[in-house]
């Protein structure tokens, strides 16, 4: 268990936008998981990714289905065939449909027929689906990026050029040194990690990137949430249960 101390500092004011993004970007949604393909990477990249990325997306989707988003990308049927023999074979993935924005990739789905189009959530129209809590239990590499609607909770690293999106809020087990931004649909949200090594931290529409090792609180324990419209940084103290 934990105990907030009575001590707490507000963040400075410095807001900027930075990071890399991945060419793999998984989103929770209310049918499952949202693999969305980068249409501006190269392929041999892009492959190179899915192929390293194989088991640690099998142990967060398990029995999820995925619907695989391949954005504006014109795909070819050699680079069909890779994604499928080295990705969603090799993992044992449960295709629910195929997305593209490009016409003559919808019709190589089709041809080889596969299903396209949006999955139905099983909610009635007009109802928001709520994910609930993401629960990660593998730490993430430079280059992943994780979305998903409600809090997501890491049981492990999070190295740095990762990046953690929620519209609710974050928590990190372990050593955190990559990107978050929590309440992305705003909200007073927050961020908890066991031991803070982050440089930017962003919640809701405010960025704070003037965090560094000269911090109170870099590894250490900290909360770091979105009060009255302010970010305030609270240091936690771990206690082992006795």
């Amino acid at each position: 268990m934990f105990n907030i101390l009575e001590t707490r500092e507000k963040l400075p004011k410095e807001f900027v936008e930075q990071g890399n993004e991945p060419r793999i970007l998984l989103k929770g949604t209310g049918y499952g998981i949202r693999v969305i393909l980068r249409d501006d990477a190269a392929e041999d990249e892009l492959l190179e990714e899915a192929r390293s990325s194989v088991d640690e997306l099998a142990r967060i989707a398990g029995d999820t289905g995925l619907v695989i988003d391949c954005k504006k990308r014109r795909l070819t049927p050699d680079f069909l065939s890779s994604l499928l023999c080295d990705f969603v074979w090799a993992g044992g993935f449960r295709v629910l449909s195929w997305a593209s924005d490009d016409t003559e990739t919808l019709e190589l789905f089709r041809n080889t027929g596969f299903t396209v189009g949006e999955p139905i959530s099983g909610r009635p129209d007009g109802d928001r689906f709520e994910t609930g809590s993401l629960i990660l239990t593998q730490s993430l590499r430079s280059g992943q990026m994780v979305e998903h609607d409600g809090d997501v909770m890491l049981l492990g690293h999070m190295n740095e050029g990762a990046e953690i999106r929620a519209s609710g809020n974050i928590f990190v087990h372990g050593r955190l040194k990559g990107v978050v931004h929590a309440g992305t649909r705003g909200g007073e949200h927050g961020v908890w990690a066991e031991r803070f090594e982050a440089t930017q931290v962003r919640i809701g529409g405010k960025i704070c990137s003037s965090l560094g090792r000269e911090s109170a609180w870099w590894g250490k324990a900290v909360l770091i949430a979105l009060e009255n419209g302010q970010l305030v940084a609270r240091e936690l103290k771990l206690d082992s249960a006795s």
